[in-house]
């Protein structure tokens, strides 16, 4: 039988792109289907967004509710990734230590941390910003209608004040036009 993946995707269009890479991605290197009840999955994925006023707080009470799921199944993966994830790194796993894997936008394609996890046992942090190099890593997009995102860039270089784009996607980076 199949292992099942549940994502659940908070906030913005990129992370929609995000979520939707992820998805190709986890189904055709760990041949991961999606189901669409998180008490049916063994991986169980988060893509936050840190946008709103108190994000924090809404991925913490998430990761409490799954924290059941996981004492039930100790097997299961549960992943946090987007820009949460990028902005609390470590601390995520401090808070709600029954985290596996906790990733930024930028390392979405080195999602084998996931395995690393489930064989190791131990936690897998990454919230590194690497070039663009996640392009280059992630398998052609499976598209299930007539509309599709497309990431043409990424990130922001402005640093606004109010802003935590630059901090939690990286500086901007434009994928050559050819990649597009």
């Amino acid at each position: 039988m199949a292992k099942k993946l549940y994502i659940e995707t908070h906030g913005c269009q990129m992370n929609e792109y995000d979520s939707s890479r992820m998805v190709d991605l986890l189904g055709e290197h760990q041949a991961l289907e999606v189901t669409a009840r998180a008490e049916d999955a063994d991986v169980i994925l988060l893509n936050t967004c840190s946008i709103r006023e108190r994000a924090q707080d809404r991925v913490y009470s998430q990761l409490g509710r799954w924290r059941e799921l996981k004492e039930q199944n100790p097997e299961m993966v549960i992943a946090v990734g987007g820009c949460v994830a990028s902005q609390e790194g470590e601390s995520i796993r401090k808070r709600a230590p029954y985290v596996d894997v906790v990733f930024g936008p930028q390392t979405l394609h080195r999602l084998e941390m996931i395995d690393a996890a489930r064989a190791t046992k131990l936690p897998q942090v990454d919230i590194s910003f690497p070039e663009i190099e996640k392009f280059d890593h992630l398998p052609e997009p499976r598209i299930d209608g007539p509309t599709a995102y497309v990431s043409v860039m990424e990130g922001c270089s402005k640093y606004c004040t109010f802003c935590v784009v630059p901090y939690t996607r990286g500086e901007e980076v434009s994928r050559p036009f050819d990649d597009v």
